[in-house]
C-alpha cells in the first residue's frame, strides 16, 4: 500500500515537470498559469500597422505562414497570452523588450545571433559606441525612454512602434538585389518580459520569424556608384583629350616639316633659357589646351542633346517612382540610377562655371539648374552623413523627417526638361512671357483681392442666417466665393438661399460674377493675349535684323562689314564732290564740255580714293596674318 502511494507521488510530480518544461518551451514561466502561453497576433498586426500607414504591400514571394512587412512602414507588433485549457485569448498588455536575435537573406540561411550580437544590435547605448550596428529603434524616440540595464528599448502594448533602421555595420545594412527586385530579409525576434515583469513569478517569452522586405540602397553604396560614374566620365574626357592632344601634336610636326624647322635647334635655344621658364610655358600651354577643350565641349550643342536625353530618362524615373508597386519593388534600382544621374548634373554645372564664371548666374535657367543641383547633393550628403554615423540613434527619427521633406526637392528636377529643349524656343518664350505678365498684373490681383474681401464682408453679413454651411463664417465665405468664381454650383448655392427666405441674393450673386468674373478675369487674359502679341513682334523684329551674311563666318561678315563702311564713305565724298561741282558751274564761265571733263576727273580721283582705302585694309589684314603665323610658330617651337 505504501508503495502504490509513493508511485503514484512520484509520477504526479513528473507529469508536473513535464508540463511545466513544455509550457517553458511554447513561451511560459514557471511561475504563469497552467496552459498559458504568449502568442504573436499577425491578424491584427497587420490590421493596426495597414492603419497606421495607411497601405500593405505583401512581398512578392510571401513564405507560407510568414508575415510580410514593407521596410519604410513602422511595425507594429501585437501579442495575446493564450491560455490552452481554457481557449481564451487576452491582449498582452505587460511590458516586454523586443530584440532581433536572427537572421538570413533566405529561409534557409537564417541564423541565430550571439549575446554580443544581439546587444551591439539591440542595445542603445551599445550601439552607439561600436559604431552603427542598430537594426531597428522604437518610433519617435523620446528623450526619457525607458531603457534596462544593457540598454533595450522597454516596449508595453500601448507603445509599440518599431522602425527599421539597419545601420551601416548591422546584417541587414547593405543588401543588395539579387533580381533586380528590392532586397529582403528575415528577422529572428525575441520577445521577453523576464526584465521588465511586473509579476516576477510569470515570465513569458517568444521567438517568431518576421519578413521585411523593400530595403533602400544604402548611400555609401550609392557613393560607390557617384564614384564608378565619374570614372568612366573622366575616361572618356581623357581619351578626349588624349585624341585632341595628338591631333595638335601632329599638326605641329607638320608645320615644323613643311617650315624646315629642326626639333633639336629649337631645343638648343631653348635649353640657354631659364628652365623655370619652360615649365611655365609647358604648364601654361597644358592649362589652355584643357581649357579649349573643356570650352569646345560645353559650347557643343551634342552637349544639350545628351543632358536632354539624360533629363527625359530622369523623368521617366521620377514618373515611375510615383506607382507605389514600381518603388516597393525596384526603389533600390532607381535610387542607383539617380546616384548616377547626378553625377551628370553636377559635371554639367562644373564645366559650365569653369567656362562662364560669374556670367553662369545671370541666366535664370542657369540659377534653376544650380538649385536643383544642390538640393540634391545637400540631400544626398546628409543620407551619407547619418549612414557614417554623423547622427546619434535617438535623433533617427528626426533625420527620417529632414529627409523626407528634402527629397521633395527632387521634383524640382523635371523643371529642367524646359532647360534642356533648348531647340524649343517658343516653350521658353511662353514662359518667361507669362513671368513678365505678372508683374504688369500685380494691380489687377490687389484689385480682385480688394473686392473679394468686399464681397466676403456682405455676403458673410447678410446670408449667414440663411446658409450658414457656405457664409457661416469668414474662411467659409471666401471659399464658397473661389467657388462661385468658377461657376462652379453657384446655382445650388442660389436655390438654397432662396428656399431659406433668402431670394435676393441672386443680385449679389450676379454682381459679383459681374466684377470678379466678367472684369478683373478677362483684365487677366488681355494682359496675356498683349504681352504674347508684344514678343511675337520683338522675335519678328530681331529675325528681320538678322543678315543671312552671319552664318558664313565671323570673318566673312566682318569684311563685308568693312567694305559697306567703305562704300557709303566713296558714295559721301561723290554726293560733296557733285555739290561742289554745281555751286561751282552755276557761276563760272566755262563750257558744258569741260564741267563734264572735270567732273569725270572727280570721280576717277574718289575712286582712287576708294582703291586705296581697301589696299590700306587689306595690307592691315595680311599683317596681322603673319605675326599670327610667327607667335603660333614661336610657341610651337618652344612647346615640349
Amino acid at each position: 500500500m505504501n508503495v502504490t502511494l509513493l508511485v503514484l507521488i512520484f509520477s504526479v510530480v513528473a507529469m508536473m515537470v513535464t508540463c511545466d518544461l513544455q509550457l517553458s518551451e511554447r513561451g511560459a514561466g514557471p511561475g504563469c498559469p497552467l496552459g498559458q502561453r504568449l502568442a504573436f497576433d499577425i491578424n491584427t498586426t497587420l490590421e493596426e500597422s495597414k492603419r497606421l500607414n495607411n497601405e500593405y504591400f505583401d512581398c512578392l514571394n510571401p513564405e507560407p505562414g510568414m508575415p510580410c512587412f514593407y521596410y519604410s512602414h513602422v511595425f507594429l507588433p501585437f501579442f495575446v497570452t493564450e491560455d490552452t485549457v481554457i481557449g481564451e485569448n487576452d491582449r498582452f498588455l505587460d511590458s516586454y523588450t523586443f530584440k532581433v536575435v536572427g537572421g538570413g537573406r533566405t529561409t534557409g540561411s537564417v541564423r541565430n545571433y550571439s549575446e554580443e550580437e544581439v546587444l551591439k544590435f539591440n542595445s542603445l547605448s551599445d550601439s552607439e559606441s561600436s559604431q552603427q550596428t542598430l537594426v531597428w529603434t522604437y518610433d519617435d524616440v523620446p528623450e526619457s525612454v525607458l531603457l534596462t540595464k544593457e540598454g533595450f528599448i522597454v516596449m508595453s502594448g500601448a507603445s509599440n512602434r518599431v522602425r527599421w533602421l539597419c545601420q551601416r555595420n548591422s546584417p541587414c545594412g547593405d543588401l543588395t538585389p539579387v533580381n533586380l527586385l528590392d532586397p529582403d530579409f528575415f528577422f529572428v525576434i525575441e520577445v521577453s518580459n523576464k526584465e521588465t515583469a511586473r509579476n516576477p513569478f510569470c515570465e513569458h517569452s517568444l521567438r517568431f520569424e518576421l519578413h521585411v522586405h523593400g530595403f533602400p540602397l544604402d548611400p555609401v553604396r550609392g557613393l560607390f556608384f557617384m564614384q564608378m560614374t565619374m570614372t568612366v566620365i573622366q575616361t572618356i574626357l581623357l581619351c578626349y583629350i588624349g585624341h585632341t592632344c595628338w591631333r595638335l601634336r601632329q599638326k605641329t610636326v607638320y608645320i615644323k616639316k613643311r617650315d624646315g624647322l629642326d626639333e633639336q635647334e629649337g631645343s638648343k635655344q631653348f635649353k640657354a633659357g631659364d628652365a623655370m621658364v619652360k615649365v611655365g610655358s609647358t604648364l601654361r600651354s597644358c592649362f589652355l589646351q584643357l581649357y579649349c577643350i573643356i570650352y569646345r565641349i560645353v559650347q557643343n550643342p551634342m552637349l544639350d542633346h545628351f543632358i536632354m536625353l539624360v533629363v527625359l530618362f530622369d523623368t521617366s524615373t521620377l514618373m515611375a517612382q510615383t506607382f507605389q508597386g514600381v518603388t516597393v519593388r525596384t526603389g533600390w534600382c532607381l535610387s542607383a540610377v539617380d546616384s548616377c544621374l547626378l553625377v551628370f548634373y553636377v559635371t554639367e554645372a562644373v564645366f559650365k562655371i569653369l567656362v562662364q564664371g560669374r556670367t553662369y548666374f545671370r541666366n535664370p535657367w542657369n540659377d534653376l539648374d544650380f538649385f536643383i543641383v544642390f538640393m540634391s547633393l545637400l540631400e544626398f550628403t546628409l543620407s551619407l552623413v547619418q549612414s557614417a554615423g554623423g547622427f546619434g540613434s535617438r535623433h533617427a527619427s528626426t533625420l527620417f523627417r529632414v529627409l523626407k521633406t528634402l527629397k521633395g526637392a527632387r521634383v524640382f528636377r523635371a523643371l529642367r526638361l524646359l532647360k534642356a529643349i533648348r531647340f524649343f524656343k517658343g516653350l521658353q518664350a511662353i514662359l518667361l512671357t507669362c513671368l513678365e505678365s505678372f508683374r504688369s498684373m500685380s494691380s489687377i490681383i490687389v484689385l480682385m483681392f480688394l473686392f473679394l474681401f468686399i464681397f466676403t464682408v456682405i455676403f458673410r453679413e447678410l446670408f449667414n442666417e440663411s446658409d450658414p454651411e457656405h457664409f457661416g463664417n469668414i474662411f467659409r465665405t471666401i471659399f464658397t466665393l473661389f467657388q462661385i468664381l468658377t461657376l462652379d454650383d453657384w446655382s445650388l448655392i442660389y436655390m438654397t438661399s432662396r428656399d431659406n427666405g433668402a431670394p435676393h441674393i441672386i443680385y449679389f450673386l450676379s454682381l459679383y460674377i459681374l466684377v470678379e468674373l466678367f472684369t478683373f478675369l478677362n483684365l487677366f487674359i488681355a494682359v496675356l493675349v498683349d504681352n504674347f502679341q508684344l514678343s511675337i513682334r520683338k522675335r519678328k523684329l530681331c529675325k528681320s535684323q538678322k543678315s543671312p551674311d552671319v552664318k558664313e563666318g565671323e570673318t566673312q561678315s566682318s569684311e563685308k562689314a568693312v567694305e559697306d563702311l567703305e562704300m557709303s564713305q566713296a558714295e559721301i565724298e561723290e554726293e560733296l564732290h557733285k555739290e561742289a561741282l554745281r555751286h561751282a558751274s552755276s557761276g563760272s564761265k566755262h563750257s558744258k564740255r569741260k564741267i563734264e571733263l572735270i567732273c569725270r576727273h572727280l570721280q576717277l580721283l574718289a575712286a582712287m580714293d576708294q582703291h586705296m582705302q581697301k589696299y590700306r585694309s587689306q595690307a592691315c589684314l595680311l599683317d596681322n596674318l603673319v605675326e599670327t603665323f610667327f607667335t603660333v610658330r614661336s610657341f610651337s617651337i618652344y612647346t615640349p
